[in-house]
Formats: C-alpha cells, structure tokens, sequence
C-alpha cells in the first residue's frame, strides 16, 4: 500500500505540472471533457461515452486533459448582427408610430382651423352684405353723433272710399290718392353715459304736417358690452314710444307691413307718449318701466297732454336670446292708467225722437222732452291691459330669413282711437264698460338677397258685450274687425319697394232691412321707400 500510494503523488505531481506549463498566465484552464471511450456510439456526445469512474479503491485516470471545442465567431457576429437589426427595427417601429400620432394631431388641428377660418368668411360675408343693404349714414365730426332719416311715399286704393264729405268731420271720404306717409328726419347722440334724440315728422296723411316725432335725453350706465351693448340701466325723459308689446316698438323702417295691426292702432294710437322711462337688459333679459301722460299722439280728445294728473304706468319685461342661426324674443307687457270722462256744459230744455220702429216716420209715442241739465264736472276711471308677444327668427345661408311673430292683447277701457271708451254713465257716457281683445299672427320669409314675402292676420273686438237694436229689439251683436294683409318687397341697398293687398272685414255696413253686415272695404297700395 506504501509504493501504490507513491506512485499516485508522483502521478499527482507530474500531471498538474504539465497543465501548469501548458496554460498561458492570465488565463484558466478549461474543464477537461473525457476522451471518447472505445465503446462510443456514433453520434453519441463524448460526455454520454464517458466511461464509469472507476470504483472505490481503484486507481484515478490521471494524465493531460482534451482541448476545449473551437469557438463559432461567425455565429456570435450573425448572433450579435441579429440582436442589433431587432433593436433598430423596434426603434423604427416606434418612431413610426409617433409620427403617425403626431400626423393625425395636426390634421384635427388643421381641420379644425380650416372649419374656423370657414366660419369667419361667412360671419365677415353676411357682416359686408348687412353693411352694403344698410342705408348710408351720416356722422358729424364729434364723435358719437349721427344723422339717418327716410322717406315712404305711398299710392292706395281704397274700396269704401267715396266721392264726398264727411259731414261730422269735414274730412274727404276718398282714399284713393297718392300721399307721404311718413318722412323722418332723425339726430342722435351716442355716448358712454349719454344718449340722446331728435326726431321730425312730415306727411300728408291729413294734409301738410310738421311735428316732433321723437325727443330723448338719457343718462345710462353700460353693460358688459360696452357702448354698443345693452345698457344694464337707462333713465330717459322726453317723447318716446309706449313700451308695450313688440309690434308698437318696431321701427317704420324695419317693418315690412304698412302699417301695424288693427289693436294696435285703438289702444295706441300714434305709439308716441311724454314721459319717463327706465330701460335695460342683462345677458339675455330685457326689462322697460315707464311712467305716461296717457294721451298718445294719435288720441282723439287731448293729444300729448294729460286731463288729470294720474300718469300710466306701462311696462314690458322679457328675453331676447340667440343660439347660432335662431333668435327667439318673447315678453309679457301690462298697462294701469287713468282716462277722463270729459264734463258737459249746461243745457235747455229740448225734445228728442227716438223712431223705435224704425219706419222712418214721427210718431207722437216717439217724442219725449229732454230738460235742461246743470253742467256736469268730468269724471275719471281706470283703465288697463295685459300683453304677451313672441318673435321666432331662423336664419338660413342661402334663402335668407324666416321670421314667425304674433301678439296677444286683453285691455278694459283702453281703446283711445276706434271705439273709445267711456264707463262712467254720466251724460253723453256710455255707461258700461268695455272688453277689448286683439291678436294677430305673421310670417315673412325672404327669398334670397333682394326679395321678401309675407301675410299677417289679425282680429280686434273692441267691445266683447256688443248689443244691437233690430226692429226695436237688442240683439247680441259683434264690433269686430279682421285683417288679412299679403305683403312682397323687393329689397335693395337705401331702399325698398312694398305691394300690399288688406282684405278687411268689420260690421260697419248695414243691409236694407238695417241688419249690420260687412263693409267692403278692401285696400291695395304701393309703397316707394328711401334712407340714409
């Protein structure tokens, strides 16, 4: 056991001196892989051919280890190669991808601007086009004053029109005649606190006139919109229109209809009234008060002035709001006043026919003495009316605009024009009150840049309680009046030209047996319209 275990040490000692020598400083030998055995299958790894180690108490295979296998450079670079294209071709990938999101993020935003930019010709289009059909204005060299006037001449004919005179008046009964019915002359004054106006009126509607049709002095306090928006409040003191309704504050030169609708003309004559007003808005809100003589302009009895010295009060609050081609204005109005009930002087006794039977001849039974009457102080009573309007406007590219609109009025003793009332039962009174209701409807549609078309109807009782006497019985009986007005204008920059026809029904005509029927009364007209 003593030499066998020499052997070994020198075998030990031999074997990892020659490994020494064979490996180059620096480096670490490789592992050695068993030679193949003799008994190795073909194809079979030489690790799989390694021969069992040899059993407890043999001796160990000592002696110079196999080469390692030759390193593949051409597979590392192909190796290296392919793992660099990969990461060019996922850097790509990604490039790619991003300026493709950034592509599409610019065209939205070039969309998006070209929509814009779109927008903004048509809103300077219709602006220029606005600006060129808008009558010339004239400006003084202060800032902040203008000068804009018109003129409408007109031509009708008349249905009921008749060659005489009206006897309780004097007036001509033909209308069939060539007339100026309004020729206007207007001044402001147009500053961030001030405001101010001057309005003159010529026509010929009963022969030459002159007059002032409008006279303003405001102080007011601007909105968010600055001079040129709604003011948040401003006070006003002069001639100004009744703010009631819609139709009684549109323009003469803005409406497409002659002239305004049967209820309007009894309950407002004229439009115009003394007094003060405050006036304003706020986003789309609108509000009016004012405080009036009572006695518009076109009045019978005491035009301009005031009988008594309680005032009206009058107002109108509502919204005017406009959502991309829509506009729609809506508001409620209302009216508490005080009318007169003018006095009578003393009388003498007289006698007074009243041919019951109607036969047309003086009977004794028909005659009854009327005695002397005391004068008679005048006499006040109130009066009042509700209002609502509503004004839809659409606006199309190319036809232009449709605008539908319509009013309605309840009012106890307000008519001041066609049938003025008077409850109070004294003498020459008619001693009851009266119940006026009026409403009408409109539609106009323009039809393109130079042509507009348009029909209107409206209704007026003055009296809802109306009684008649037929064949010496009272009878319910109807005052109203009914108006279907067919309009086309034909448009143009400074001016218009109007065609109207009013086909009109009332009860004023009366058939030869005295029952009241309807009196023709029909009208066409031309209108010839200039301004500035």
């Amino acid at each position: 056991m003593g030499l066998r275990g020499l052997v070994l040490t020198l075998g030990v000692l031999t074997g990892g001196r020659a490994w020494a020598q064979a490996t180059p400083p620096g480096e670490t030998q490789a592992p050695a892989v068993p030679a193949p055995t003799a008994g190795a299958k073909k194809g079979e790894s030489p690790a799989a051919a390694v021969s069992v180690p040899p059993s407890p108490g043999s001796a160990p295979y000592v002696g110079p280890q196999p080469a390692p296998p030759p390193i593949d450079v051409e597979a590392l670079r192909a190796a290296e190669r392919a793992e660099r294209e990969a990461a060019v071709r996922a850097a790509r990938e990604e490039a790619e991808a991003s300026l493709n999101a950034e592509i599409f993020l610019r065209a939205a935003e070039t969309a998006e601007l070209r929509a814009t930019v779109e927008s903004l010709k048509e809103q300077a289009a219709a602006a220029a086009k606005a600006a060129a059909e808008a009558p010339p204005s004239v400006r003084a060299a202060r800032l902040g004053l203008g000068l804009t006037g018109y003129v409408q001449a007109d031509l009708a004919f008349r249905q009921s029109s008749e060659d005489q005179i009206n006897g309780a008046t004097g007036n001509p009964l033909n209308e069939d005649r060539f007339m100026i019915r309004r020729a206007r002359l207007r001044a402001t004054l147009d500053r961030t606190y001030v405001a101010g106006l001057l309005e003159l009126d010529g026509n010929t509607v009963n022969g030459p006139t002159a007059r002032i049709a409008g006279a303003e002095a405001s102080l007011r306090l601007p909105g968010p919109d600055g001079d040129r928006g709604v003011p948040l409040l401003m006070a006003t003191i002069g001639l100004f229109k009744i703010p009631f309704g819609w139709e009684v504050i549109e323009s003469d030169r803005d409406r497409l209809f002659l002239e305004r609708s049967t209820t309007e003309r009894a309950l407002f004559p004229g439009e115009y009234d003394v007094g003060a007003r405050l006036q304003g808005g706020w986003r789309f809100l609108r509000y009016s008060v004012a405080a009036q003589n009572g006695e518009p302009v076109g009045e019978r009895s005491f035009p301009l002035r005031d009988p008594n010295h309680q005032k009206d009060w009058v107002g109108r609050l509502g919204v005017d709001a406009a959502d991309g081609p829509v506009q729609v204005v809506a508001g409620f109005s209302g009216l508490y006043g005080t009318g007169l009930h003018k006095g009578t002087p003393a009388t003498k006794p007289t006698f007074q026919w009243n041919d019951s039977n109607e036969d047309g001849a003086i009977d004794p039974t028909e005659l009854r003495p009327v005695p002397g009457r005391a004068a008679q102080p005048s006499i006040n009573f109130p009066r009042h009316g509700l209002g609502g309007d509503l004004r839809i406007v659409v606006t199309t590219p190319r036809l232009g605009r449709t605008t539908a609109y319509g009013e309605l009025y309840y009012a106890r003793d307000l008519d001041r024009a066609i049938l003025p009332a008077d409850p109070t039962g004294a003498i020459g009174a008619v001693g009851r009150s009266y119940r006026e209701l009026g409403w009408y409807v409109a539609i106009m549609q323009d039809l393109g840049e130079h042509l507009t078309v348009g029909a209107r109807y409206d209704y007026y009782d003055p009296d809802r309680d109306a009684r008649d006497s037929q064949v010496g019985m009272v009878v319910p009986s109807s005052a109203s009046y009914s108006t279907l007005a067919l309009v086309g204008a034909l448009r143009a920059p400074g001016g218009r030209l109007i065609v109207e026809y009013d086909i009109n029904r009332n009860h004023l005509g009366r058939t030869v047996s005295g029952v009241p029927t309807n009196l023709k009364d029909n009208v066409f007209a031309i209108r010839g319209e200039a301004s500035f």
